[in-house]
């Protein structure tokens, strides 16, 4: 699949309605993400891995991305219609996945940094480079944000000091929050119980009761940084699936943030 953008030829007939396109420097896209699975190439549709899907999400001055493997990131801006990334490269996870998927990450990378225009309105973004055409729903409208509590929320990335690593090979966590106030965490090993309350944003952790069974590396690794994370005061946000948790204080070389996926 990598390179296959740079023979294909572009089709712009990939949507019922013409999005306007996007003017100034934020232009209702600064805090969105979108989904799909919506591909032209050659004039013809083009089917991704089964299973995966397009991911793109605006911050200010930057975006986020993923096609079903490793998570992107990079600065970037699109102020002018095209989204152009700084350095024109993003940086990427090295979450080992099947060749199908890894090849779809470089093809979706290589589609990113190939200066797309880009098309937006209330419910689509379509993206056009000279190959191909993507076009992909507001994840607000696909999506609706998934309730914190009585949702399997899974490990997908941790956060330290500005990187970004995937969790590593055969290390699984999950977490979840009952109704009750009730919150259990498996830390990759170990198992984790502990109280909690949410207030605007913030969930506030009871200290963490857990097994106390031996690890190896690299889960006893992980565990050590989610019992350091998983405590006291811990800003959250929803996005559609995804959830995200920020250190309100960080003490020491320990995660910053942890991003959870809800389980499907």
């Amino acid at each position: 699949m990598a390179g296959l953008l740079a023979t294909a030829a572009a089709s712009g007939a990939c949507s019922n309605s013409t999005p306007d396109v996007i003017e100034g420097p934020a232009a209702d896209l600064v805090g969105r993400t979108f989904i799909g699975d919506d591909v032209t190439v050659n004039d013809k549709p083009y089917r991704l891995v089964p299973g995966s899907t397009l991911r793109i999400s605006f911050d200010q001055g930057a975006i986020g991305a993923s096609a079903g493997c490793n998570s992107m990131s990079g600065r970037a801006e699109w102020g002018n219609g095209f989204l152009a990334i700084d350095g024109e490269t993003l940086s990427m996870t090295e979450m080992g996945c099947k060749a199908a998927l890894m090849d779809q990450d470089t093809w979706f990378a290589d589609f990113l940094t190939s200066a797309p225009k880009l098309l937006s309105s209330d419910t689509t973004l379509t993206m056009t480079s000279d190959d191909a055409v993507i076009v992909l729903a507001d994840e607000k409208t696909a999506v609706p944000d998934v309730a914190l509590a009585g949702t399997t929320w899974r490990l997908d990335s941790i956060m330290t000091a500005g990187s970004v690593s995937s969790v590593p090979s055969g290390v699984e966590s999950t977490l979840q929050l009952d109704d009750d106030g009730a919150l259990v965490v498996f830390l990759g090993c170990n198992t984790g119980r502990a109280a909690y309350s949410v207030s605007s944003g913030l969930l506030t952790i009871e200290p963490l009761a857990t097994t106390k069974k031996a690890c190896p590396p690299p889960a006893s690794d992980v565990e050590t940084e989610l019992a350091g994370f998983l405590r006291g005061d811990v800003a959250y946000s929803i996005d559609g699936t995804s959830l995200l948790l920020t250190a309100r204080e960080v003490v020491g070389p320990g995660p910053t943030a942890l991003v959870y996926r809800a389980s499907q």
